[in-house]
């Protein structure tokens, strides 16, 4: 027979609780049942809010700070494990029930704290202690998503486009931020899978962290990475076409990585452009930077 709409028992305080939240305030059955699978995902009294709130702030923290408060961001059960701080989980958890489940309040609140804007120096005596940073007392450097690399290339080269909505299909040279790309398990991006974009087959709570010798060589030989930078020169130029060797390399360097070049950084550019760039020719010198 049809299986009627139903929840997780052991997620809801009492038997008599299920069909309570099937029904409106005026006891009348909903006349959609996804309604009653948002309030049982939200009451607190009820049905499974304590353990929705969790969950959303643990994922947020996990975010935030490389590792959840529970590590295992698909299991907070008896498989999972500990919580490292049960208190503060418990407590933002409730921040996030009272500010009406605004997650923006609780990101607010997290990168705001000081434990998010703590130094990255290691101090010998607490790594001695604590070595894999479980009580935060250090920031710990966050490894970029594949994603983010994506668009780090897009934006430093001027080829982003910044539009809101809609899909970006397919093809990684898109302007599109990452965000938009299509997912399809039989077509998988290359370029987001070097740096550990999860198989779509499957949920994964936290991704996993390699390095292999296949990122940095996308980095010096994909077709899209080689894109960006001709673009970015492109950039550079279309600022000053009169300007100088050095100040082409001021500019992508700002671009790129938000300062400016060391001295030495300096002379080594300004040498590889007066080998490779060519006597005067402009496409030389464009294609040299």
């Amino acid at each position: 027979g049809k299986a009627a709409p139903g929840f997780v028992l052991a997620a809801i305080a009492s038997d008599d609780a299920e069909q309570n939240l099937f029904s409106g305030p005026d006891a009348k059955s909903l006349p959609d049942s996804r309604l009653g699978l948002a309030s049982f995902l939200t009451d607190v009294s009820h049905g499974a809010g304590p353990l929705a709130a969790r969950v959303i702030v643990n994922r947020l923290w996990h975010h935030h700070f490389g590792r959840g408060i529970v590590a295992t961001p698909n299991d907070l059960g008896t498989q999972g494990d500990p919580a490292s701080h049960p208190e503060l989980l418990e407590w933002l958890a409730n921040r996030l029930v009272e500010n009406r489940w605004s997650l923006k309040s609780i990101h607010r609140l997290i990168v705001t704290s000081a434990v998010y804007r703590q130094s990255g120096a290691v101090d010998e005596a607490n790594l001695a202690k604590d070595p894999d940073n479980t009580l935060l007392w250090h920031r710990r450097p966050l490894r970029l998503e594949g994603e983010a690399i994506r668009d780090a290339l897009l934006a430093a080269s001027g080829m982003l486009n910044t539009a809101m909505y809609g899909r970006a299909g397919l093809d990684v040279k898109s302007p599109r931020r990452s965000v938009y790309l299509n997912v399809k398990r039989s077509e998988p991006i290359g370029f987001l899978q070097v740096f550990d974009q999860p198989e779509p087959v499957q949920p994964v709570g936290a991704r996993g962290v390699a390095t292999v010798p296949t990122q940095a060589l996308t980095m010096m030989n994909s077709p899209f990475v080689r894109s960006a930078a001709e673009s970015l020169a492109k950039r550079a130029i279309a600022a000053d076409p009169q300007a100088s060797d050095a100040a082409a390399i001021d500019s992508c360097f700002i671009a790129a990585i938000a300062r400016p070049p060391t001295t030495t950084e300096q002379e080594g550019f300004a040498k590889l452009l007066t080998t490779r760039g060519g006597d005067g020719d402009p496409a030389a010198r464009q294609a040299a930077l």
